[in-house]
């Protein structure tokens, strides 16, 4: 491993300089020849360090300096930004400066594949429709100075992510989509349908955040990163492989199959996703007041569901959660956290550079894909496609919730969400759903954020086969608006009218077809009969930079003892 590289060079000004590596940082110092101590020009972790480049020389020029970029994003309080630097190599330390780039580079990207090949789809109308601008100015300038090869591609019409996803050669390294949750979804889908879908799955995707509605980003960056564009960017350079599973979601009577990677809905929470299409001009505000709207209303969602629990008990799964946080590594990363589409994307500090090939070898990937030796995987030698879809048949071991299409006989619960303190002090289990209780929504996930004001299912982990399951029932209006102000923070987790289950299968059944007509998956509306959600486990990938979602306060709180 290395602990300390330096190299002698000449800086723009003629003076001299120094490049130092030591403890994971870059520093390029301007020394003095008085001597005073050197000045610091450039200081930059090796996470944020993006490329060096030493420009070849032709044989008539080998007695001449030679041009050293250095392209690096730079990190002020939480802001990062682009920046290329240029020094020039004597030719007595020529030699020395190969090496040197070799293993910076090594140094800065260890086992991770540098120059990525990237599909990058944008949706033009996207958000505030700045995406186009955004990519423009901040994105293209980030991923070219890093040496990625970027292969651009526009969207034009609902559904055209998808299209191209289930023609593409699997040739890229990552799919990055600008846009919200929207093109993630069409990608999913798009390669999930493919003959060769176990092995398109396995490219990963990379989300950069210009949408309104951005829940991929808030899971991996955290909700004050949420909307940070050059730490999306180095995700998308440098992330780490996150395998994640998929819900393949039939429809019927009609067969129709279409496959989340985040949520299912019903109730209110389909009312506050789709009923609030035309406040995206607020941003995430709008989930906020399409909630209250909704507990205005607090009609409650007519339905049965079927589901095959494998874990009830609230303590427990808080624990495990916060245990899987407490032994997960990787070193955070921080950013800004400013939604461009509002206040505008800030003049990057470009200071010259050039681009071509940097001295490196090929490190391939960090992650072996998915084997057959994993029992767990349903894995298909020749990465065909994903089995068909057939309609499950729940037996008497699944837990059945009906929501009475009549005036309920159970008196709603009022209390307030409880700390795990208080919750583990309990003797009895008070998951426990009660016949006669009306449903007010049904929400299924597989990320722990749903939007950044809602932690809704703070005890998921990525990858883990299974489907975190929230059932609301309908309570007194202020108990859920009591409830909003700890629901960033997924404390409505401890609300006795919040039942929460982890399951690996679901049946819903529509019993007001009339007054409840769809459903959502993934934000995205479809008609409501009835329909079957079954996993597969962790067969699609995202990138992210520490190899995980981003941890919560809610997981990193320890439970007394």
């Amino acid at each position: 491993m290395i602990t300390h590289l330096d190299l002698p060079v000449i800086l723009h000004n003629e003076k001299r300089g120094l490049l130092t590596v030591e403890d994971g940082r870059l520093d390029v110092l301007q020394l003095s020849s008085d001597g005073r101590p050197p000045r610091r020009l450039l200081s930059s972790p090796l996470r944020n360090f993006l490329r060096a480049y030493l420009a070849t020389s032709k044989p008539d020029q080998e007695q001449k300096n030679r041009r050293l970029d250095l392209h690096s994003l730079s990190q002020k309080d939480r802001t990062l930004r682009l920046v290329k630097l240029h020094v020039l190599v004597e030719p007595i330390n020529v030699s020395e400066a190969e090496r040197w780039v070799d293993n910076i580079m090594s140094a800065s990207y260890g086992s991770i594949k540098p120059f990525r090949r990237v599909l990058l789809l944008v949706n033009p109308v996207g958000g505030k429709g700045k995406a186009k601008s955004i990519v423009h100015d901040a994105v293209m300038p980030i991923l070219e100075a890093a040496g990625c090869v970027v292969d651009k591609r526009e969207t034009t019409h609902r559904l055209h992510a998808e299209e191209i996803a289930r023609e593409i050669e699997l040739d890229y390294d990552v799919i990055a989509t600008s846009s919200g949750d929207g093109l993630v979804y069409e990608v999913i889908n798009g390669l999930a349908v493919r003959s060769d879908a176990r092995r398109a799955l396995q490219i990963p995707v990379a989300p950069i955040p210009t949408g309104s509605a951005n829940a991929v980003c808030i899971n991996l960056f955290g909700v004050e990163d949420t909307f940070n564009i050059p730490l999306s960017c180095l995700n998308v350079i440098k992330g780490r492989r996150l395998p994640i599973d998929l819900c393949s979601v039939l429809l019927l009577p009609s067969m129709t199959r279409r496959f989340s990677f985040l949520s299912a809905a019903t109730g209110l929470m389909v009312d506050l996703d789709i009923g609030t299409e035309n406040l995206r001009w607020m941003g995430d505000a709008r989930f906020t007041v399409g909630f209250l709207r909704g507990i205005v209303g607090n009609k409650g969602s007519k339905c049965r569901l079927k589901l095959k629990v494998v874990q009830d008990d609230k303590v427990e799964m808080a624990r495990e959660a916060r245990e899987q946080a407490r032994v997960r590594k990787g070193t955070k990363v921080v950013g800004g956290g400013v939604n461009p589409l509002v206040n505008g994307v800030k003049t990057l500090g470009l200071n010259g550079g050039t681009s071509g090939s940097g001295m490196v070898q090929d490190h391939g990937d960090e992650v072996t894909p998915i084997s057959a030796a994993d029992p767990d995987d349903d894995y298909v030698p020749d990465h065909g496609p994903i089995h068909a879809a057939k309609p499950l048949d729940p037996d008497s071991t699944w837990l059945t919730i009906e929501s009475p299409t009549s005036k309920p006989t159970i008196k709603p619960k009022t209390n307030t969400a409880r700390s795990l303190d208080t919750s583990a002090a309990l003797s009895q289990n008070r998951n426990d759903w009660l016949d006669g209780q009306s449903v007010l929504y049904f929400y299924a996930g597989m990320m722990p954020w749903a939007a950044r004001d809602l932690n809704q299912w703070p005890v998921a982990i990525a990858g883990d086969g299974l489907i975190d399951v929230v059932v609301q029932s309908v309570v007194p209006r202020l108990t859920l608006v009591n409830a909003i102000t700890g629901a960033a923070e997924g404390e409505a987790y401890w609300l006795d009218s919040q039942h929460y289950y982890k399951v690996s299968a679901i049946v819903a059944e529509n019993l007001d077809k009339a007054n409840q007509p769809i459903f959502t998956i993934d934000g995205e509306s479809f008609p409501w009969d009835s329909f079957h959600i079954e996993l597969h486990r962790r067969i699609a990938n995202l990138l992210s930079l520490d190899g995980d979602f981003y941890a919560s306060n809610f997981v990193q709180k320890h439970e007394k003892k």
